[in-house]
């Protein structure tokens, strides 16, 4: 396949630089593979250890097939099959005996020092390179790489706002900026904290992919004097019309904008044309007239200008609010990322490219502990400016010292520029080279090697014919060079395929899509394919629900390649629900869930126990918490399957809580067809417990937050099942199938977001945002807009080109048209060609996995977690339980009143409520008001003139530790902070304790005089500090 690709060993001229352009099933994977393999097996290739070359993929996945390939191709030539070493003696000058014995020796060499095999993703080496620096930046070696910046970003916003107080700092910036939010949104933002939060998200993801630093421009003087000057002359226009006697024009959006303008809403001028006048043509004789419909022209002339400048500001100053904020919060992020020793994944380039320069290359070499001299890199198209502008230094410094540099990439399938990635990176390399002394060479893989004929030609008619022909599309098509490349036939696949196209308009209720993909997929299983052998391609995630939906409602297997993330699973959410009710035992909802689920509807059948608990918790709605209900009525199932996990929560580690629960309800006896999932969850509760977490609650949130962490929760796609594949087009990049049933539906164009620039010589950018709207009113944002705009299209159309070529023998595309679409696929179909006709002889293919073997059960193996909990430590949980909820009722009490005695009570009934603990009102209310009608104490729970009081407020000390007041007492001159305890007495610890709330509160209010008080609740005893 590649050796007219890749030269003998004894040919090869140092340094090399080739570019291999290989378009779908062409064999790139493959011929990088081989290029390895010789570099690897050669005796003419210098500095070709294993340690000496790096292989570059964009995936974990892509990174393990290469690996196992690449052995593959070691072990095949080690046990002398034929028709690998002929292959390989291509390209190779050596013995067969020494060859065959040097190919067993790297296997070993390989399985005994497998990381030393450098085949990864690019950010797994950029990591490896800034972890060999990370003192240089200012971290420990031993920091975590955080996927997600969610929660951090969370916490430095929120601790952020805590520092919002009257004359503060952030709370003189968050004036100066409302303002500027609310004008730019449609509806009032009653709460700002989340969109800024969201925002200052995304402006920190868009500057981590660029090596510019950011420069915060104020238009706000420039932009109110644009606006006075609109403002005045739609004024003048008015007064103008008004007096002219010349009829006003219903084609003309003046109305509208002068109606925007006295509302004060001038960004929705954005939207408002400017072409027709305010006034119908004046066609009569009178002078008069004629004179103010041309003074009405020239005004109107002015303001459409004015209009313009405004636009531009407003793309220019849009983010400027988002940007303070960013300011101000980026310094906390910093912070607390080395507190934490935590970096973002995003960071890790951009601080490199900030480092890296040609004298350190040797010393990062060094570093690492040996230098690469041969690069092999896959789906080039989809670098990064920034990850090639750190790479290009050290390829340069590989090359100087007769390295070398192999890429390979198809700029046709670049569909990944929403990850910034720039296929124009590829397009430059292909017509000039930037390493002048290198062998350099361009060259192309021309053999397709996985579509049938029919398959290959309908996609010549689509791409090289009908977008060639498109004047709004081809533009885009030629950038990423899909109207000009070039692909033969394998000979055994010539004449064969079937390809079909069914065009429908859009209906609400999806039938015709739900119907044909229906029969399809029985019509080809009746055919001879098997349901392994078809996949069901989508634009969209929305779409891959619908598909997956359509094939559930007649009992079709399949899976979802857009659903391997376990929390979706019934299963999951079950035991999650389980865990939430050990959590917190009032939580109805989930106890409620877990009882009425699958589980424990298969545990009533084992029991053979009738389920009526629907009806039960029907009875219960109002007889809160539900677990004490149904332990009075099912006393014997509470005693068999909840009672030792409900003891258990708060003394046993996660871990072995969910293990215990797999246990006690037979799950993985029952669900056997789940136990990838579930031992999914063991996995990821061990990840989490391995990082120092041992929180229960804070596990749940983790697992509630659907948008953080999904890749730990994803499973490998299940091997050895015969179900329909369904996914995103972006899943389904680099696999091929028998059979492929496309979903094509329109998209709306949208603006664009984020947009970095610079308008001077500086190397600082702003960001701009720019929609059409803004485009049709600016030269310089429509050009900045009509680039990026070329680059959405090439996106698009490289995703339909990727689609349109994952079939091997038969292809149904199934084209849905909805009204004013932008952008719509169908119309580069050559439907009336295509339309159903007889279909050929099912080619179904073995499945891949049938090579495997049986797939042998795991058969986990459960042992029952034993916890002996003594009758002390139950006294002490009960104890800390009391002293809780009495917390909990003084936290419901503010000022008392004279009617105090029914206020406590009050409180009391609260917190029973919410916490579900049913301690004796009578004795809590005794306890209580004994303790708080003492003189010494009662003076605390009263109103007065300019008193604040303050129940459970969070503070943060020095050491970033979070401690929580039980109640403070704001007066004019002095400050009482209280804590309450229950139980015994622990003088030295109380008192340490009260004294740091002390210190806490004389930063904060150096000027007031700071006491404390300790409250004995239990023994009526009281301390003072001062």
């Amino acid at each position: 396949m590649a050796n007219d690709i890749l030269k003998k060993d004894i040919n090869l001229i140092f340094p090399q630089f080739i570019i291999l352009k290989a378009s779908a099933g062409s064999g790139k994977t493959h011929t990088l593979t081989k290029r390895l393999v010789q570099f690897l097996l050669s005796d003419r290739v210098c500095k070709n250890d294993i340690r000496n070359i790096l292989a570059i993929t964009f995936s974990n996945n892509a990174a393990k097939a290469m690996k196992e390939r690449t052995l593959e191709w070691l072990k095949a030539v080690c046990l002398n099959e034929e028709d690998k070493i002929s292959e390989i003696f291509k390209i190779i000058s050596i013995d067969k005996e020494e060859l065959i014995k040097k190919a067993g020796r790297l296997i070993d060499n390989i399985l005994d020092n497998y990381s030393d095999l450098q085949i990864k993703t690019i950010d797994s080496f950029m990591a490896s390179i800034f972890k060999s620096s990370a003192i240089d930046f200012g971290y420990n070696p031993d920091y975590e790489i955080l996927m997600s910046n969610d929660l951090l970003m969370e916490y430095s916003f929120n601790y952020f706002l805590t520092n919002v107080k009257e004359g503060s700092n952030e709370a003189e910036l968050l004036k100066e900026i409302i303002p500027h939010i609310i004008e730019n949104k449609d509806a009032y933002p009653w709460n700002p904290s989340g969109i800024l939060l969201k925002e200052i998200k995304e402006i920190y993801r868009k500057l981590s992919s660029i090596w510019n630093e950011v420069q915060i421009d104020d238009y706000a003087n420039e932009t109110e004097k644009i606006k006075d000057g609109i403002n005045y002359i739609a004024e003048k226009i008015n007064t103008a019309i008004e007096k002219s006697g010349l009829e006003r024009s219903r084609n003309s959006s003046f109305e509208n904008i002068l109606s925007d303008i006295r509302d004060n809403r001038f960004s929705d001028l954005i939207v408002r044309g400017l072409k027709n006048l305010p006034v119908k043509k004046f066609k009569g004789k009178d002078i008069q007239k004629q004179e103010y419909y041309d003074n009405i022209n020239k005004m109107w002339e002015a303001m459409g200008n004015s209009i313009r400048e405004y636009v531009s500001c407003y793309a220019k100053s849009y983010y400027f609010p988002y940007l303070k904020v960013y300011e101000a919060v980026r310094e906390t992020v910093e912070k607390v990322k080395r507190q934490e020793g935590k970096v973002f994944i995003e960071d890790i380039n951009k601080k490199l490219a900030e480092y890296l320069d040609k004298e350190i290359i040797p010393d990062i070499y060094f570093r690492l502990g040996e230098t690469i001299s041969h690069y092999l890199i896959d789906e080039f198209q989809d670098t990064s400016p920034i990850q090639w502008k750190n790479l290009f230094l050290l390829v340069e410094n590989s090359l100087s010292e007769d390295g070398s540099l192999f890429i390979v990439g198809d700029t046709k399938q670049a569909i990944y520029s929403f990850r910034d990635a720039d296929y124009e990176i590829m397009k430059r390399l292909e017509s000039k080279n930037p390493f002048v002394s290198a062998d350099y060479s361009v060259k192309e893989l021309e053999t397709n090697h996985r579509s049938f004929q029919k398959i290959i030609d309908f996609n010549d008619k689509v791409f090289k014919e009908n977008i060639f022909g498109n004047s709004e599309y081809n533009g885009a098509g030629e950038a990423s060079g899909l109207t000009d490349f070039k692909q033969q036939v394998k000979p055994e696949n010539k004449n064969k395929g079937y390809v079909e196209v069914n065009l429908h308009e859009k209906n609400d209720d999806a039938q015709f899509e739900k119907l044909k993909v229906q029969e399809l997929v029985k019509e080809l299983k009746e055919r001879g394919y098997s349901y392994g052998d078809i996949a069901i391609l989508t634009f969209e995630n929305d779409d891959v629900v619908n598909a997956t939906s359509w094939l559930n409602e007649k009992g079709i297997p399949f899976i979802s390649y857009s659903s391997l993330d376990i929390r979706r699973r019934k299963i999951t959410n079950e035991i999650i629900s389980l865990l939430k009710f050990l959590d917190s035992p009032i939580d109805d909802l989930s106890f409620a869930t877990f009882i009425l689920g699958d589980i424990f509807r298969e545990v009533l059948k084992k029991d053979k126990t009738e389920d009526k608990l629907r009806e039960f918790i029907f009875n219960n709605t109002d007889n809160p918490p539900l677990y004490k209900a149904f332990k009075n009525k099912y006393e014997e199932m509470w005693n068999r399957y909840f009672n030792d996990l409900f003891k258990s929560i708060g003394y046993m580690p996660l871990y072995d809580i969910v293990t215990e629960i797999f246990n006690v309800f037979k799950i993985f006896e029952i669900y056997k067809k789940e136990e990838a999932t579930l031992i999914k969850l063991l996995e990821v509760i061990k990840n989490y417990e391995g990082k120092g977490n041992n929180n229960l609650r804070a596990f749940l949130e983790f697992a509630s937050d659907d948008d953080r962490g999904e890749a730990e929760w994803n499973i490998d796609v299940p091997k050895g099942i015969n179900a329909v594949r369904v996914m995103t087009v972006h899943k389904a990049k680099g696999l091929g199938f028998p059979v492929v049933i496309a979903m094509l539906y329109g998209k709306h164009n949208k603006g664009f977001d984020y947009i970095p620039y610079k308008d001077n010589d500086s190397n600082k950018v702003n960001l701009l945002r720019i929609n059409k709207n803004i485009a049709e009113k600016s030269n310089y944002l429509g050009e900045i807009y009509n680039k990026l705009k070329v680059k959405e299209d090439v996106n698009r159309l490289n995703s339909l080109y990727v689609g349109l070529t994952r079939a091997e023998a038969e292809m149904y595309i199934i084209g849905v048209n909805k009204k004013r679409e932008c952008y719509n696929p169908s119309e580069f179909l050559p439907h009336s060609e295509y339309k159903p006709t007889d279909k050929p002889i099912a080619e179904s293919r073995k499945n891949e996995d049938d090579d495997k073997g049986h797939i042998t059960p795991l058969h986990y193996n459960l042992k029952s977690v034993s916890v002996s909990v003594s009758k002390n430590t139950h006294t002490v949980k009960k104890d800390k339980m009391r002293g809780e909820f009495i917390h909990r009722v003084l936290y419901f009490i503010d000022c008392l009143t004279n009617n105090y005695e029914k206020e406590i009570e009050e409180a009391i009934h609260k917190a029973q409520n919410e916490t579900g603990n049913l301690y004796s009102d009578d004795e809590i209310k005794r306890i209580l008001t004994n303790h708080i009608r003492k003189d010494e104490i009662m003076g605390y729970f009263l109103q007065k003139p300019g008193r604040t009081i303050r129940r459970e407020q969070e503070f943060l000390d020095t050491a970033g530790n979070l401690l929580r007041m039980d109640r403070i007492i704001i007066d004019e001159n002095i400050i009482t902070v209280m804590d309450f305890k229950t139980g015994k007495e622990s003088n030295e610890e109380d008192k340490r304790q009260i004294n740091n709330y002390m210190d806490i509160l004389r930063g904060i209010y150096p000027d007031k005089k700071i006491e404390g008080i300790i409250t004995y609740i239990d023994l009526g005893k009281i301390v003072r500090i001062r």
